[in-house]
Formats: structure tokens, C-alpha cells, sequence
């Protein structure tokens, strides 16, 4: 009888074992499933205008006989993550910030992120290494929290899908696009405007538009109104510090660098 119980725990531990090899499988492949499930474009559209977020900016100068002036700029964008950091992206064109050279000398940056009831002071912009047209506005773990809106992962695979959801931020269109790789330009995906399905409003992708993987994870930013910068880290070429006197600085000096290097990109980028 001993050997029996003892047969029989010994078999109903490893059937427990077999369930739950069973169930952390089974939880492994739902998440795999829901990872890899084509979202529909007007699903991630209405998420994406529920979790926009205002960006609020002001570059200060003195101004002189009507010239110069403090300049603001309002835009939406959204909260993303690459795991660690969290930031709010856009194109520069939605700053007040301009690349050209010669630069602009300003004296002082400020600005909020809001969501709803919430707000938060924009710390720093930088921008990107690898296109300085797209800038990032990075947001403490804590301050996301207090906004309380969602925070966008990036897209750990950028090629799982060949179309894409694109997303113009502050006009309130949206359309299913394909992209195409182009191995000359391997930062950035291909919008193929032959293949555009537009679903809601005025649909014409132009640069600062958001891209979005049909699993609703964020790809990029366009750049221009064909090419697409995927987003895959936060390196920074230049950062300009908010809320410091910046005179000593001299911002035109690095806003004229960040434009040359945009303009030796080859010309399509442009």
C-alpha cells in the first residue's frame, strides 16, 4: 500500500508538473500570438488620439525694431520607450527651432508635456544622431506615471510586417501604407504612396507624420514625405538644455552643424 501512495503521489507530481509546463506554454504563446496580431488601422488610430500627448514650447530672443521675438510652438506627439528611457519625439519643424544656416541665437528654452489633467516641464531636446530633423524630448519614469497616459513601445521588429498605419499627429488622418526596404538607406523605410489606403480625413503623408507597426508599436517618424526614420535608439547629436540661460551657448552655431549634416544626406532624405 505504501508503494501504491507512493506511485501515485509521485504521478500526480509530475502531472501537476506536465500542467504547469502546460500553462506557462500556454501563456508564452498567448503573448506570442497577441504580440504578433495585425491590429486594425482605425483601432490604432483611436488609441493613438486617446493617449496623444500636447507638447508646449517657447524659444525666447530679444526682439529688435519687430524682429526676432520669442517664438511658441504647440504640437501633439505621444510617450515612447525603448525599455529604459521614455521620451516624446517629433520632426523640428514642429518646434521653434529651425535648421539652417546660418542659426538662430536663442536665449532661453521652456516648455510643458500634457495629457489630459496632467503636466510635466520639458527638461532638454536632443537631437537624433542619426536624422537631427527628429528631435526627442526625454520624460523621467515618474512624470510618465503622472501623466498617466500610454507610453508607446518601440518596435523590436520593424520588417514583421510590410504595411504600416501612418499617423499625422496634429491634422487628424490616418491611412494604411506599405514600406519598402532600401538598402542604401538602412535607418530608414520606404513609403510606397502608390499603395496608400487612406481610411479618415485628408490623407497625404508628409514629414513629422508618425508610423506606427500593425501590432500598434511605434516605427519611426517621417522625415520628409517618402522616407521614414525607424526608431531603434536615443542617441543624441547636439542637446539643448530647458529653463538655463543659453547666451554663452551660441545655439546658432550647433543649429547650422545639424543642418549641414542634413544637407550632405543623400538628396531623396532631403
Amino acid at each position: 500500500m505504501q508503494q501504491e501512495v507512493q506511485a501515485t503521489h509521485a504521478e500526480n507530481v509530475k502531472l501537476a508538473e506536465g500542467f504547469k509546463t502546460l500553462a506557462t506554454n500556454s501563456s508564452q504563446l498567448t503573448q506570442e500570438i497577441r504580440e504578433n496580431r495585425a491590429l486594425a488601422p482605425n483601432a490604432i488610430f483611436s488609441e493613438f488620439v486617446s493617449n496623444r500627448v500636447e507638447a508646449d514650447i517657447l524659444a525666447a530672443r530679444p526682439s529688435f525694431l519687430g524682429f526676432g521675438g520669442d517664438r511658441p510652438k504647440k504640437t501633439k506627439t505621444i510617450l515612447a520607450t525603448d525599455g529604459t528611457n521614455v521620451f516624446a519625439l517629433c520632426h523640428v519643424q514642429d518646434t521653434p527651432l529651425t535648421l539652417w544656416n546660418p542659426g538662430t541665437d536663442w536665449d532661453k528654452f521652456t516648455g510643458t508635456l500634457a495629457w489630459r489633467t496632467g503636466q510635466v516641464p520639458i527638461h532638454s531636446l536632443s537631437f537624433h544622431q542619426q536624422d537631427p530633423r527628429v528631435v526627442m524630448m526625454p520624460v523621467a519614469q515618474a512624470e510618465a506615471r503622472q501623466l498617466g497616459c500610454k507610453v508607446y513601445r518601440i518596435s523590436s521588429d520593424p520588417y514583421k510586417f510590410q504595411d504600416a498605419v501612418l499617423v499625422g499627429a496634429d491634422e487628424g488622418y490616418y491611412g494604411e501604407c506599405n514600406f519598402q526596404i532600401d538598402l542604401n538607406t538602412p535607418h530608414y523605410v520606404k513609403l510606397d504612396r502608390n499603395l496608400l489606403k487612406g481610411l479618415f480625413g485628408k490623407f497625404n503623408p508628409s514629414r513629422g507624420d508618425l508610423v506606427f507597426s500593425r501590432t500598434g508599436e511605434l516605427l519611426g517618424i517621417m522625415v520628409n514625405n517618402i522616407y521614414c526614420l525607424t526608431i531603434r535608439d536615443l542617441t543624441a547629436a547636439a542637446t539643448f538644455p530647458f529653463n538655463q540661460d543659453l547666451r554663452s551657448q551660441h545655439t546658432s552655431g550647433t543649429l547650422a552643424q545639424l543642418y549641414d549634416y542634413v544637407f550632405q544626406l543623400p538628396l531623396r532624405l532631403q
